[in-house]
């Protein structure tokens, strides 16, 4: 990990009342806190501040995910702390983060969230036609965010098409956008489960550099993320359960209700460091200009982050 991603982890620390370094000064001290500890310390550090647990992790009663060895979780209301202080406003929909065994190199990490809208139908759309009508929504969406003084955005397409299984209910894709000002596009990577009268969704957080290894990181916890019995898509009953108003194409495009969310993966709205990395975001018809979080266009400041190779 570089540099510059330990004094992320340092200047989070620091958001939460933590000390820097047992060797670090006042504020304002010249002296790096970061040279006098391993990334790794610094990363263990900060995540200390949290109440991080191994094994099965329980998400909202409905569901549940086996860690893969080695990973961690945080609960509700520290995975929320947790992201609010990587400058993230506060979201009470966030009902956990996987935290993987290489986080203090990569920084990367996965949101957990449950949709409750009712049971979706799992026929497939036409994903180019799909793609072209987000594409043109987001160009609606980036006016919009202009307007309000944050950065535009254009949707390039899949960095990684839709996939859907039907065997286990299980679908993932990820998006490639372009913010204006930036040098190369942020990652969008999607995966939700369907349950019988809802979705799990898992949103991977990460540098577009990262694809791989958010794919990887996302698809070991696709595999493990499953429905509880009585709650699995195949337990759906039409005479008691509802029914959502979207199938396939409009859980990928953003669904009808407008769901949105903007997380930075370490701290722009803190150091101004790093670019938000875009999650969550819907891409469907004019209430997109409601868009919320992102970068002003006063935070010119940034350091790239430590990519994989």
């Amino acid at each position: 990990m570089t540099t510059t991603l330990a004094t992320l982890f340092s200047c989070a620390a620091l958001l939460l009342g933590a000390p820097l370094s047992a060797q670090s000064g006042e504020a304002g001290d010249a002296q790096d806190p970061t040279t006098e500890k391993t990334s790794e310390q610094l990363a263990d550090e900060f995540l200390s501040n949290f109440d991080l647990v191994t094994g099965v992790a329980d998400i909202a009663s409905v569901a549940e995910v086996t860690l893969p060895e080695g990973w961690r979780w945080a609960k509700g209301p520290d995975a929320q702390r947790m992201l609010e202080a990587f400058g993230n406003p506060k979201d009470p929909t966030v009902l956990g983060l996987a935290i993987p065994t290489d986080y203090a190199e990569s920084g990367t990490f996965m949101v957990y969230q449950y949709n409750d809208d009712g049971h979706i139908d799992d026929e497939e759309p036409d994903y180019d036609e799909l793609l072209t009508s987000m594409q043109e929504d987001t160009a609606l969406a980036s006016a919009e965010r202009k307007k309000a003084g944050y950065q535009g955005m254009e949707l390039l397409g899949w960095a990684e098409p839709p996939h859907y299984d039907k065997a286990t209910h299980k679908l993932y894709w990820a998006k490639k956008i372009q913010f204006e000002g930036e040098a190369s596009p942020t990652l969008n990577y999607h995966v939700r489960v369907l349950g019988r009268t809802g979705d799990v969704e898992i949103t991977g957080v990460g540098d577009i550099s990262q694809l791989r290894l958010v794919d990887e990181q996302c698809k070991q916890l696709l595999r493990a993320t499953e429905f509880v019995d009585g709650q699995r898509y195949s337990d759906f009953d039409p005479a008691y359960d509802k029914v959502a108003a979207y199938g396939i194409g409009g859980l990928i495009a953003g669904k009808v209700l407008l769901k949105t969310g903007l997380f930075a993966k370490l701290g722009i709205l803190l150091v101004k460091f790093l670019k938000p990395i875009l999650v969550g975001v819907a891409v469907l018809g004019g209430l997109l200009w409601k868009l919320l979080g992102g970068r002003s266009k006063n935070a010119d400041e940034q350091v790239q982050p430590a990519v994989e190779e």
